[in-house]
């Protein structure tokens, strides 16, 4: 089960959406997204010592896990899938059409389909058993360990696209929503409803910290400087800095594993 034939398959479809207009930075950043996810899984499968079939099997719902961005943009002009279409569901609905490569049985296909379909949930439900599981957790890690990437990117960036940040701009002066405050440090899950402002976003992705499911996300975390980089545009008061010590404190004492 090379990759090759199926990284071909995915760059021919998402190029398809490119138009010679402004419009294909943002294709190109979502075809860059997905291979960097790719890229993440890899890091993870390897240093998790999954077996070979699993492994390619996370592989491949990595490299298609966004494949739903593409016909979702083109249609609705939008990534906020709040004002348009799910798009983890509608990358099923894509993966259905889209004529995969041969080397793939029909129980893997609909594996790549549940985890593409679940990978952007707010929350998994528990008890998956491990064939889903397995591929669910390992690109929901590799997924967020990139958006780290392009947020924090694009957040020191003198021109962050509010089409990639949801709409927040960069004032990053703005105090940030408390309620968005006490959910992170409660570790609650993310509700995006809630956010007003570009630091409320920053905040959200400090929260996902508390809910990786590998030990590795957390060591690339780390290794890569997200943390930093994320505090250093927030405000420097008294709560970001027991919030700072709370995250520092989680990625060192916890090592999580998928149940």
């Amino acid at each position: 089960m090379p990759l090759s034939p199926h990284i071909e398959t995915f760059t021919r479809f998402a190029s398809g959406y490119l138009t010679g207009s402004a419009d294909d930075e943002l294709i190109n950043l979502k075809i860059d997204h997905s291979l960097k996810v790719l890229e993440n899984a890899t890091a993870i499968v390897e240093r998790e010592s999954m077996d070979a079939d699993m492994a390619q099997l996370c592989l491949l719902a990595a490299l298609y896990h966004d494949i739903g961005r593409f016909p979702q943009f083109a249609t609705y002009r939008t990534f906020n899938d709040r004002e348009s279409i799910n798009h983890g569901r509608m990358g099923v609905l894509t993966l259905r059409e889209l004529g995969l490569p041969d080397d793939l049985s029909d129980k893997d296909k609909r594996i790549i389909r549940f985890t593409v379909g679940q990978h952007n949930l707010k929350s998994i439900r528990s008890a998956l058993p491990p064939h889903l599981g397995i591929p669910v957790y390992v690109v929901r890690d590799a997924d967020k360990l990139d958006i780290f990437r392009v947020m924090i990117a694009h957040f020191n960036s003198d021109t962050p696209n509010p089409l990639v940040t949801l709409g927040m701009g960069k004032n990053l002066d703005e105090k940030y929503s408390e309620n968005v405050y006490h959910a992170v440090i409660t570790q609650q899950d993310g509700d995006y409803t809630l956010l007003r402002n570009a630091n409320d976003f920053l905040l959200m992705l400090l929260g996902w910290v508390f809910n990786l499911h590998f030990r590795t996300t957390l060591d690339l975390i780390c290794q890569r400087n997200h943390l930093e980089d994320i505090f250093s545009l927030l405000p420097k008061d008294d709560n970001m800095q027991r919030l700072e010590e709370k995250v520092h404190t989680f990625i060192r004492y916890n090592k999580p594993v998928v149940s």
